[in-house]
């Protein structure tokens, strides 16, 4: 029962703030809703990963811990990652979000790339401890940060940011560059 509580209050808790963060940082409404939809999205995916390979595969369930844990580093590591790809493509959009989103996945691809392969090998480091939990967390957090680099900030981001337009920035809009409006 404490459990259940906790972990409800914790997802609640976590989505309310970076939720409110992205709005405030992006001052946008649309954008932070989706960002924050696809790395819970990219978590869930995570998870069901590691339940096919511990519960199915090795036939060992989940410690209970492992949620949680993945969860909060998921969410705060996408969002992150959201937050530099977006903020980026907002600045390069003045001038058409094809332009932008092009522009930011082509100056950001790489860093952003580079950022999830060292932190999931991170994690991935943890398959050698001789702890179950541990393991199981580090598969997770691995599994769900590679998801998240290369599925969700080159592929669903873009694809949803093409499809709202310029309705991701409501109710600001970007400033043209070199633009002192």
């Amino acid at each position: 029962d404490y459990y259940q509580n906790d972990i409800r209050f914790i997802i609640i808790v976590t989505v309310a703030v970076v939720l409110l963060i992205l709005m405030l940082l992006l001052r946008s409404l649309i954008a932070p809703l989706y960002l924050v939809g696809s790395v819970v999205l990219s978590y869930f995916a995570a998870l069901g990963i590691g339940v096919v390979v511990f519960q199915y595969l090795f036939h060992q369930p989940l410690h209970w811990t492992v949620p949680p844990l993945a969860f909060v580093v998921l969410v705060a590591v996408g969002a992150d990652y959201n937050m530099l790809f977006v903020s980026r493509m907002r600045d390069e959009s003045p001038h058409g979000m094809r332009y932008g989103i092009i522009r930011t996945l082509s100056s950001t691809g790489g860093v952003i790339t580079a950022a999830g392969l060292i932190f999931a090998a991170s994690m991935w480091g943890l398959l050698f401890s001789s702890i179950g939990t541990v393991i199981q967390g580090g598969f997770v957090i691995g599994a769900g940060i590679l998801l998240d680099t290369f599925l969700v900030r080159t592929i669903t981001v873009p694809a949803m940011a093409t499809l709202v337009g310029e309705a991701n920035w409501w109710p600001s809009r970007p400033k043209p560059q070199g633009s002192n409006v």
